[in-house]
């Protein structure tokens, strides 16, 4: 097996570098320091594709694999971390899509996400539940056409401006695993809500936030594979997370250096 870059991944390596260091880089500190987010920054790096790395073109993504993805993401995390937190939340929210989405929600969802049109996040942590899936509270009902979803989620990366939230909910009455489901959240559904934004020591040009829900009303053909699939659909997201973590890390540390 070589260990070279291959001519392609080498190509998406500079190409990304060249982009965060002209446009990123010279802004980052006072993006920072003033919480103000990137949005034209955002736009531009969808145009590159640099938000639909992994995923596959016949949604209008890049395709590239997770070698490139992380090459990509550590140069943007070397200029601006807080724009690669973007970068790695959104790629990470289409992973839950693309593999339990049906057709419908791959092309809906999939090709805005892969532009860079839609940003995204991913909403499992709680008050009270963090990676420990038996203290989840946010509950989904079936009601027929819908779900009525009642709970709060903390902590959510991108979650004041994402255009599509993937929510882990509990539909079963146990607090089992089995009873975890997976939805597509869209920004603007009634009942949901932007709470309280966290004052963070870094990575101030990312938002984190709480999200409310009240009442919020899901439409079915948002739900995610099948009912009881949330905590797959949650760990196999959370895999694909961690190659942009140790991406971002990577990146970090070669600024630091």
């Amino acid at each position: 097996m070589s260990l070279q870059l291959s001519s392609e991944q080498e190509m998406i390596r500079l190409m990304a570098r060249d982009f965060a260091r002209n446009e990123l880089e010279p802004h980052a500190h006072t993006w920072d320091q003033t919480e103000t987010f990137p949005a034209e920054a955002v736009k531009k790096m969808g145009a590159l594709g640099l938000f639909g790395m992994m995923i596959p073109t016949q949604y209008n993504g890049a395709g590239a694999g997770a070698v490139s993805y992380s090459l990509a993401l550590q140069e943007i995390a070397y200029s601006c971390a807080s724009t690669a937190v973007t970068m790695s939340v959104t790629n990470l929210s289409s992973d839950p899509i693309l593999k339990f989405g049906n057709e419908q929600q791959k092309q809906q969802y999939l090709k805005p996400l892969a532009a860079g049109q839609f940003l995204g996040a991913f909403a499992i942590t709680e008050p009270g539940a963090g990676s420990d899936p038996g203290g989840m509270n946010t509950r989904a009902v079936d009601e027929g056409d819908s779900y009525l979803v009642n709970g709060t989620k903390v902590f959510i990366t991108n979650g004041g401006y994402a255009d599509v939230i993937i929510l882990i909910a509990r539909t079963g009455q146990d607090k089992s695993n089995r009873s975890l489901s997976g939805f597509i959240l869209e920004k603007g559904t009634p009942g949901l809500t932007v709470g309280r934004k966290e004052d963070k020591m870094g990575l101030r040009a990312s938002n984190t936030v709480e999200l409310l829900l009240q009442d919020c009303r899901i439409p079915k053909e948002n739900l995610l594979g099948k009912e009881g699939f949330g905590f797959k659909i949650a760990m196999v997201a959370l895999d694909s997370g961690r190659i942009g973590i140790a991406s971002q890390s990577l990146g970090i540390a070669r600024a630091c250096l």
